[in-house]
């Protein structure tokens, strides 16, 4: 089955909004995070400017975090970014 882009925005919210409230992250939700980040631009499902950043932002953080070892470390990094991450995918939903 495959996700409406409304689930895949919600989804990529969801694990955003677990990952800022408990300060840490698995290496499967770092992956999860690429994977829909990228799909959503390489299919080209948002043209706003904004949202294609942060997805792009999204989808970096993913990668950068999927081969990290200190997987608490990398959240800490981007504690500052999330508010403006999920907001703006919120606003696409």
């Amino acid at each position: 089955m495959q996700l409406s882009m409304k689930n895949k925005l919600q989804l990529l919210c969801d694990i955003l909004d677990e990952h800022q409230s408990h300060s840490s992250g698995s290496a499967t939700e770092y992956a999860q995070l690429e994977r829909i980040a990228k799909s959503i631009l390489t299919n080209k499902e948002l043209s706003n400017q904004e949202v294609q950043d942060v997805l792009s932002s999204i989808q970096q953080y993913g990668q950068t975090g999927a081969a990290v070892s200190d997987l608490t470390q990398h959240v800490h990094d981007h504690q500052d970014q999330f508010d403006h991450w999920i907001s703006t995918v919120q606003q696409n939903l």
